[in-house]
């Protein structure tokens, strides 16, 4: 595991305290007040129609994601080979609160989410969980239970809402938990972080549900650090365990 770190500027690149990899965390502070994130109307955007606001965001190559106070950013399944990752995370740990983003290449014709829908509720009612459908800010959703593991390795229910956004040949899996999943306030928080994201597909050919990469940000430096520390850093998170994974759709 290690550890990279960058110091903080007061331009719109990100502040980033601290970021692990196998898992890459980006801890944001900036303040003691509740975060307030800032809604954004038409989001997530591509890159080509990103808006000329003053929302700061981390840059993962693949994915702008806004800045919050009080964040933390992790990056999961790594790819070794291109020193890539697979998904980020989204944490606030004082709120138990936390989103999932996945970004993967979809049809330009539209209609990757209804396929995806019916996997995820197929895979998770596979494996004990329970899913329902609904209508919300971002279109048809899912919403139940998922299991995972505890603290104590045990298998438990969490909490879980799936929420898909389709933009131009791109598709956004936002997987949200804990009080995000639970709670509406913290839920329409994590909405307009979501909303607020900028996805950067690039042009090169990708079957539909290939991933779209996601990088670390740029001028971190990696040192080792002691992993027996970290593992304990996120206990009290726990069950945020990853969630069921987009597999290419055929």
């Amino acid at each position: 595991m290690f550890k990279r770190r960058k110091s903080g500027s007061d331009s719109g690149e990100v502040p980033a305290d601290e970021v692990v990899t196998d898992e890459v965390v980006v801890e944001e502070v900036v303040g003691d007040e509740q975060p307030a994130a800032e809604s954004t109307s038409e989001g997530p955007f591509d890159i080509a129609d990103a808006p000329a606001d003053e929302i700061a965001r981390v840059d993962l190559g693949g994915l702008q994601i806004p800045i919050v106070d009080n964040m933390q950013l992790s990056l999961e399944g790594h790819n070794e080979e291109n020193n890539t990752f697979a998904i980020a995370v989204v944490v606030l740990e004082e709120q138990q609160a936390a989103l999932q983003l996945m970004a993967v290449a979809a049809p330009r014709s539209g209609g990757f989410w209804s396929e995806v829908m019916d996997e995820l509720e197929a895979e998770i009612s596979q494996a004990g969980g329970t899913m329902s459908r609904s209508e919300g800010r971002f279109g048809t959703e899912l919403s139940g239970e998922v299991p995972a593991q505890d603290a104590n390795g045990a298998t438990a229910m969490q909490p879980a809402r799936f929420v898909g956004a389709e933009g131009n040949r791109w598709f956004i899996r936002g997987m949200f938990m804990g009080t995000a999943a639970t709670s509406p306030a913290m839920g329409e928080f994590f909405e307009d972080i979501l909303a607020g994201c900028i996805v950067n597909r690039g042009e090169r050919p990708m079957a539909p549900g290939d991933l779209i990469p996601l990088t670390p940000p740029q001028g971190i430096e990696a040192e080792e650090v002691d992993e027996d520390a970290e593992d304990g850093q996120y206990e009290d998170m726990e069950p945020f365990e990853r969630g069921p994974e987009i597999t290419e759709t055929r």
